[in-house]
């Protein structure tokens, strides 16, 4: 065998070992490097209720990720909105919040349902995490308060 036709193949097989030793890297790295997706974002459910049992937000405290909606369904005792306590809310998030709330009467004041099945939805996407507390106007006396936390 030639010596030089040797060392040519010998080049070449090496040449090859690396390139697919390195495909194999930069794949598997690629793979580390994409996150995980994360699930959908979903409608958290908020009734508005007020009976002889008193005026609340069930449940009056719920925990959502970044980017979920909460959906405030009148129940009874109308008329409800949703009010949001500019003190009470994260640092830089009344303009966002502002933003993602339709058909306001107000700032960070959501308008008012009328009519038991009426709904009024909030997206929290973009907005940061923390505490956000609320409150309904009409009933507020009565105690109807409640907590959204954003993780």
């Amino acid at each position: 065998m030639n010596t030089k036709l040797g060392r040519r193949r010998i080049a070449a097989v090496a040449a090859l070992v690396t390139f697919a030793a390195g495909v194999g890297a930069t794949t598997q790295a690629d793979a580390t490097a994409v996150p995980p997706r994360s699930a959908a974002p979903k409608t958290v459910e908020v009734q508005m209720i007020g009976d002889a049992s008193g005026y609340k937000f069930s449940p009056a405290k719920i925990s959502i990720a970044k980017g979920d909606k909460v959906k405030f369904t009148l129940v009874s005792g109308p008329p409800h909105n949703v009010v949001f306590w500019e003190d009470s809310i994260p640092k830089g998030a009344a303009a966002k919040l502002g933003k993602a709330m339709t058909k306001t009467v107000g700032p960070l004041t959501g308008p008012f349902l009328l009519n038991t099945g009426d709904t009024y939805e909030i997206s929290f996407t973009g907005l940061p995490a923390g505490t956000y507390k609320y409150y309904c106007a009409p009933h507020l006396a009565l105690g109807m308060h409640a907590v959204i936390e954003v993780k």
